[in-house]
């Protein structure tokens, strides 16, 4: 199981050998890796486990490395081996906590679910679940002590976002009313290329080690089974979790169209988390939602604006979790608005209805008719129930039209096959889209070392030159405040108002 688990070939290969060496006295692994490999800042997690406190030597390898470093670490670790017998005998004495079983096959009944703390949606998120039936509950506000604590537990060469989230989980076992018979974790994982779909198995074989197999981790798949996975909660629950994830989304097309036109600072924020308030209470107690959006505009109708100069619109695109996570990105949303732009952020349904995209493409590819027939089911009441809502907030909004998903990807075609799956052809493809709704900049943000955000960057270099140097900045963003930020922002800033009055920006 653990092998399927990962969907790198060559992660399961490595996997496939610990297993097999972990029973062979005389054999011992040597394994190379190369600095900033994706993949292998999780499966080196795997390999280790997998080994079961078996001795093996890792060597990174970059264009630095020197024959004399890997030599010199060669000998040490076969000196090493002459205490291999006294360590297995160490290791028989205190044995790994037992792994956990499948969390779909685990309870969640009177358990607390946590969701993390990726954007506001999390707490609508968490609404739908108690309409359900189920405790749910929104992690902490991510904070230093979650970035100490998720260095302390990682090698610091996982994504950012591992990082955080397995800081934000420590700090719950932490709490002083903590229970880990009354805890679950709500975390979606994802079949590839990106590393995301391998953080929960990171999160399991953590929890595991610290003590705590008994807290369940739900990951349903965000692939063709996803549907089929979240059934555990209740019949319900796909429709109410999807109203509740396009309501927060227009709740934050409406802030981010507000904020930078009041007069007063701080009335946009209050009233959106007021309105934030009411969807959450509204989808926990299953009420019309275009009742409560119709609150939500005379809510916003009573801030004071002063719209006499029209602001540059800037585009936000890349990495899910660290674009719309405040905390991970610095806040460089409202960043860009001291800078004097306005901020079109790419909308958290976009990912739902890009796995409903890829799903359909290989059920299609296995024949999977019914499931397709499902997944059109599905996707048609989302539509319907998006529409119904867009419609109604585009009285208020002026940018409420957000592309098809089959639209974005015919955009980024020109730069990247449908068939390399994942973020980075939406981000290209959303950057493009943004240009042509009039934006006069686009800002890719991603973790650093991002695979996906990686191709981004370069592919967005060459959509720069080709569109009168349309400005494009990409943000990697680790947990380490850099003092460059806000000059890089200021610099960029100065383009796109450059570019919104002359069409063209210089570097």
């Amino acid at each position: 199981d653990g092998i399927r688990d990962i969907y790198w070939k060559y992660g399961q290969r490595i996997i496939a050998m610990a297993k097999k060496l972990k029973d062979n006295a005389n054999v011992y692994a040597l394994y190379i890796t190369n600095f900033g490999c994706g993949p292998d800042s999780f499966i080196s997690h795997f390999f280790r486990d997998e080994s079961q406190g078996k001795p093996y030597l890792q060597l990174e390898i970059d264009e630095h490395s020197a024959d004399a470093g890997a030599i010199t670490r060669c000998e040490a670790f076969l000196d090493s081996l002459r205490n291999v017998r006294k360590k297995k005998q160490e290791k028989e004495q205190h044995p790994m906590t037992a792994r956990a079983g499948k969390p779909d096959s685990l309870s969640l009944s009177g358990r607390v679910i946590y969701i993390p703390h990726m954007a506001d949606h999390a707490f609508a998120f968490a609404s739908a679940f108690e309409a359900c039936g189920l405790k749910a509950a929104v992690f902490p506000q991510s904070d230093e002590k979650t970035l100490e604590l998720g260095r302390k537990y990682t090698t610091g060469k996982e994504c950012f976002p591992c990082i955080v989230t397995t800081g934000d989980i420590i700090k719950i076992t932490k709490q002083p009313a903590f229970n880990p018979d009354k805890t679950a974790i709500f975390f979606p994982s994802g079949s590839g290329p990106c590393r995301y779909g391998q953080y929960h198995r990171f999160h399991r074989l953590l929890l595991d080690q610290l003590g705590y197999p008994n807290i369940p981790i739900f990951a349903p798949e965000q692939d063709e089974s996803l549907y089929d996975d979240v059934e555990i909660i209740g019949k319900k629950f796909t429709r109410l979790a999807w109203r509740a994830i396009v309501a927060v989304d227009l709740l934050t097309k409406m802030l981010h169209e507000t904020r930078p036109y009041e007069t007063i600072s701080g009335a946009t924020e209050t009233v959106y988390k007021a309105c934030l308030e009411m969807i959450c209470n509204d989808v926990r107690n299953e009420r019309d939602l275009i009742e409560t959006f119709d609150g939500i505009i005379t809510a916003f109708n009573t801030i004071d604006v002063d719209r006499s100069t029209e602001k540059p619109l800037i585009g936000i695109v890349g990495e899910i979790f660290v674009r719309l996570n405040r905390f991970s990105n610095e806040d460089v949303i409202k960043k860009i608005e001291r800078l004097g732009g306005e901020v079109w952020l790419a909308p958290f349904a976009e990912w739902i209805y890009y796995t409903n995209f890829t799903a359909r493409m290989r059920n299609t590819v296995e024949k999977k008719w019914i499931s397709n027939l499902r997944l059109s089911i599905v996707e048609r009441f989302q539509k319907k129930d998006e529409k119904m809502l867009m419609d109604f907030v585009s009285r208020y909004l002026r940018n409420s039209h957000e592309p098809d998903t089959e639209e974005i990807i015919d955009k980024a075609s020109k730069y990247l096959h449908p068939s390399f799956e994942g973020e980075a052809i939406l981000s290209v493809g959303k950057a493009m889209d943004l240009r042509a709704k009039g934006a006069s900049g686009v800002v890719n943000i991603m973790p650093f070392t991002c695979m996906p955000g990686t191709i981004v960057s370069a592919i967005l270099k060459r959509f720069r030159e080709e569109y009168q140097y349309f400005p494009i900045l990409n943000m990697a963003y680790d947990g380490q405040e850099q003092t460059n930020t806000l000059t890089r922002l200021e610099a960029f800033m100065y383009q796109a108002k450059q570019y919104k009055q002359t069409g063209k920006s210089y570097n």
